[in-house]
């Protein structure tokens, strides 16, 4: 066997070749383009059989029994073991010829090309690189990226993106022995121009029995987004009965598309869901989502309301909701945004947001909103000056619509500017809102406030700032209680101060990612003054309306532990050739951990000889690894010394890089569990937590409980490399009870081609056990987005 590297002075005159074109890397996900760059990349490298590279410094070597150059340089042929390799790129035959004058490449016996984006097998490889025409005889191709295998008795490449094969087998099964679980096979199958599959005399096949004949049909083999039913939904509920959801989604062109589903439940409803989305540019983009049922099947509907508290009890027959967003930016810099959430009764998205296609967080987050908000607006920025305009109209789900304000619209326009050549600064916001509702107190307010911000640095290790701001708030009310003035106003002075330092120590460590590690203290004083006003006469409108007397100082300590780690955070596996699909981060230097602790003084109280001092601030975070972290915050009543509130976080992944592609998003997510717990002291507002709509608080009223005890659970765990586990749940510890409990297992065929979904989800609010089961044939109609994210 003989090696020839390239620069032997045998190939030296064919150095003018040059196909780097066809690189392997340049593999797009559109099956027909990526099957015609695959075939010509073989017939690239052998063209390049007498380079010394490939012009960009990139090795190739041939290695063959016997290898002869004829006609003058014109011939090139390989017998015998031929293998070509250039960078991770291997072709192997047992015969290689290529024609410089014709472009005429023929590989015969055994060839196979393997790379790390897919791998070709065939009999017999001929090619033509100037006409793009070419065919394959008993070939077999897998592409990597969508796990998909073609075989076929003949592979024909014609001029431009166009192929046929016949007798002609596809599936994205990773079956390495046994029948495949699905597959289609057909007479002929042609790839037409714009990548779409034409089948003629197909057969849907699983486990190797026929169940399905396809006469004539049209299928999508690439990964671009395709036209037609995606697999159906079914679950069921002891409420609603029996659940059958079917979607339909419509590629209308490469910046739109949409989704529409019919949504059937025997004991509830009959419903209609639809969402468009489009991207019309870079700086253009919208999306809507409109849903309609109808509660027809429905009995005894009022038995299934969780919260007897709420205003509007009311479920209507007809029910529907409407979703939607925009962004859009001009040339000039103006943009236009807006949201849009609207809803026919105050449950709507306890009950049927499940029916969205929502990942568990955003749903929960849905379904503990308190107002269903709309907005639309506009937003011009000159640098550091701003300029914002916007409507909002809110729909509250708790108390009655007629109290709630709207602002129609809100103008605000705030800014900075340098002084001169001094540190100083000037700052300003000016606010104008209209707020309208059908209760009395609404009116126009405008809200002043320019401010001069002066920082310094004393020694070197001393900084701060001082801040004096006038206020200004005029009001005209467009109806008054107790009074017939309807234009008001406002005076307050705010004087912000705060000085602070900051000092820290490096300290070295000898660990294997750690390196150093950096202690940082920062303590901070500021004072806070904001005159008193006379503010009675004034509707409370939102924050800004009620602004009391202060005068306070606070002072605050923090420590920070920043560590500097190697290129590495965590060990390469053994096998070097494995890429690793979430590689550790490549950031140097992170913070570890940091804790604040925060106390403020109220001078005026002190004088009045009340309780001068706040809640004890800490808030702690610890993240010592990149797949553990750890949080607590919490405010201490220094008086009795009882915590008031406080949050606990637990957040760990596994840490083990994962080194498989799978088609399921699930599946390509670590092990993880997630812990939350919230809780909140009783003050004397703690009774208008479980009933906003209380009027009166009497002692029979009382509930003599805490506002919030609550304990959240996400896990997510591989139970092995093809069975996965999930588990959310929500406990109320205040009152005993679990308010959502969701668990589920889902399965990916050992061929990696199919997922089967189970899961089962009880809510008490409203009071409901649902089951749901989800089926996909990865690679054909599988969702984008998980189900367990």
């Amino acid at each position: 066997m003989r090696r020839w590297p390239w620069g032997s002075p045998h190939t030296g005159s064919l150095r003018r070749l040059d196909f780097n074109q066809m690189s392997v890397r340049s593999l797009t996900t559109t099956f027909s383009l990526s099957l015609g760059l695959f075939l010509f990349q073989a017939a690239s490298l052998q063209g390049q059989a007498a380079q010394p590279s490939d012009g960009r410094g990139e090795e190739i070597s041939v290695t063959a029994d016997s290898l002869t150059v004829g006609d003058s340089g014109t011939q090139i042929e390989a017998k015998g073991n031929v293998e070509i390799k250039r960078q991770e790129m291997i072709l192997k035959a047992d015969e290689v010829r290529v024609n410089r004058e014709t472009t005429d490449v023929e590989a015969k016996g055994s060839v196979s090309i393997e790379d790390p984006q897919g791998r070709l097998k065939a009999d017999a490889v001929r090619l033509n690189l100037e006409q793009e025409t070419g065919e394959i005889e008993n070939g077999d191709i897998f592409f990597m990226q969508r796990h998909l295998s073609v075989r076929g008795k003949r592979f024909q490449k014609f001029p431009g993106q166009t192929y046929h094969i016949d007798e002609g087998v596809f599936t994205t099964c990773l079956c390495e022995s046994g029948p495949s679980p699905w597959k289609i096979s057909a007479r002929e199958i042609d790839l037409q121009q714009d990548g779409t599959g034409v089948i003629k005399g197909g057969t849907f096949y699983i486990l190797d029995v026929p169940v399905l004949h396809i006469p004539y049909a049209f299928f999508p083999l690439r990964t671009e987004r395709q036209s037609g039913f995606l697999f159906p939904k079914i679950g069921g509920s002891n409420s609603e009965g029996f659940r059958f959801q079917q979607p339909f989604f419509w590629a209308i062109s490469k910046s739109s598309d949409a989704t529409f589903g019919i949504d059937v439940e025997t004991r509830a409803r009959v419903g209609l869901m639809g969402e468009f989305r489009t991207i019309l540019s870079q700086n253009a983009q919208g999306r809507i989502n409109l849903s309609y049922f109808n509660e027809g099947l429905r009995k005894d509907a009022e038995d299934d309301i969780g919260d007897r508290t709420i205003t509007d009890q009311r479920i209507p027959e007809d029910r529907w909701s409407v979703i939607a967003d925009h962004r859009q930016t001009t040339p000039s810099g103006w943009m236009t945004y807006s949201d849009i959430s609207a809803f026919s009764d105050d449950l709507f998205t306890r009950e049927l947001v499940d029916r969205f296609d929502l990942n568990y967080v955003n749903e929960e987050n849905i379904r503990a909103r308190r107002y269903g908000s709309s907005r639309f607006g506009f937003f011009r920025s000159w640098g550091d000056t701003h300029l914002q305009g916007e409507w909002d109209f809110y729909q509250d789900f708790i108390q009655p619509d007629k109290s709630t304000y709207l602002k129609t619209p809100e103008l605000i326009f705030w800014g900075r500017r340098g002084l001169g050549k001094s540190p100083a600064e000037f700052r300003w916001r000016a606010q104008a809102v209209n707020y309208l509702r059908r209760d009395p107190g609404d009116g126009l307010r405008l809200d002043l406030r320019p401010e001069i911000v002066v920082p310094f640095r004393l020694p070197s290790y001393l900084f701060g700032s001082l801040s004096l701001a006038p206020r200004e708030t005029l009001y005209h009310l467009y109806t008054t209680a107790g009074s017939s003035n309807q234009n008001v106003s406002r005076e307050l002075i705010e004087i912000r101060n705060n000085v602070g330092t900051s000092i820290s120590r490096v300290y070295e460590w000898r660990g294997t990612g750690l390196k150093k590690m950096k202690h940082v203290i920062e303590p901070e004083l500021s004072y806070l003054f904001i005159s008193g006003s006379h503010q009675s006469d004034i509707p409370i409108m939102d924050g800004v309306d009620r602004i009391n007397r202060r005068n306070v100082l606070t002072f605050s300590l923090t420590n920070r532990l920043w560590g500097k780690f190697g290129r590495q955070l965590t060990g390469q596996p053994g096998d070097q050739d494995v890429e690793l699909l979430n590689p550790p981060a490549s950031s140097d230097v992170r913070e570890m951990g940091r804790l604040r602790l925060a106390l403020s003084y109220d001078i005026d109280k002190e004088r009045k000889g009340g309780d001068s001092l706040s809640d004890l601030d800490l808030n702690l975070r610890v993240t010592p690894l990149d797949y553990l972290a750890l949080g607590f915050d919490t405010g201490l009543n220094p008086g009795p010394w009882q915590v008031s509130q406080a949050a606990v976080l637990l957040s760990v992944s596994d840490p083990r890089p994962l080194t498989r592609q799978v088609l399921d998003p699930d599946f390509m997510q670590p092990n993880r569990l997630d812990f939350n717990f919230r809780f909140i002291r009783r003050n004397q507002l703690a009774e208008l937590a479980d009933n906003a709509n209380l009027t009166t608080l009497t002692p029979e009223k009382l509930i003599h409980k805490n506002i919030l005890k609550e304990l959240r659970v996400r896990t997510l765990f591989h139970l092995t490399d093809h069975l996965l586990l999930l588990y959310n749940s929500n406990y109320n510890a205040r009152d005993r009870r679990f308010t959502s409990n969701q668990g589920g297992i889902k399965i990916l065929s050992q061929c990696e081609c199919w997922t089967l979904s189970l899961s089962v989800n009880r809510k008490t609010n409203p009071d409901k056990t649902s089951f749901n089961f989800d089926f996909n044939l990865l690679g054909l109609s599988s969702k984008n987005k998980g189900l367990f994210k």
